[in-house]
């Protein structure tokens, strides 16, 4: 991928904080032409977005708890092909669970991956979490999960990716 020019970055913290803008509006905002938005945007849609998406208040369409659950796993312990398989199937349970929204390694607090997930209630999570462990008990030596209460009226600042870039 080519290095962004400022201009690019620009348009894509237009975009962020606002995708249902079109690209006369856009182009208004910049100061630029609206052909210029339209070429720029096809080419960073090829080359720097991950795809559009809305971003619910999840707390008013069902979801009571965010998790953000740290795990300790066994990966860096296995050799190649034990890793790999071991990889693999952490990858393809957590590919099943709809509610989950990031697996990732990391480093941190002494574990080694975190899973954020969504869940309905605080049941919906101990299912889940129960399920994880015993699904992935080889793989997965220690969870540690943080809630977050979704309902409205709690948040400090809730999730949105407008802030980035500030202005």
């Amino acid at each position: 991928m080519k290095k962004l020019k400022p201009l690019d970055y620009e348009l894509l913290y237009q975009l962020i904080r606002d995708s249902h803008r079109s690209d006369r509006q856009l182009a208004k905002a910049l100061g630029i032409s609206q052909p210029t938005v339209t070429r720029k945007r096809a080419t960073l849609e090829e080359s720097a977005f991950d795809g559009y998406t809305i971003i619910p208040k999840f707390g008013q369409i069902g979801y009571e708890l965010a998790t953000f659950t740290f795990l300790k796993t066994s990966l860096s312990h296995l050799k190649n092909t034990e890793q790999q398989e071991a990889f693999n199937k952490m990858h393809d349970w957590f590919a099943k669970q709809s509610n989950v929204i990031l697996v990732a390694d990391g480093q941190g607090l002494r574990y080694d991956a975190i899973c954020v997930s969504l869940h309905q209630n605080y049941t919906d999570f101990a299912n889940f979490l129960r399920d994880m462990e015993s699904e992935l008990h080889e793989v997965v030596a220690e969870t540690r999960s943080f809630l977050v209460d979704l309902k409205p009226g709690v948040m400090i600042k809730p999730f949105h990716l407008k802030y980035l870039g500030g202005k």
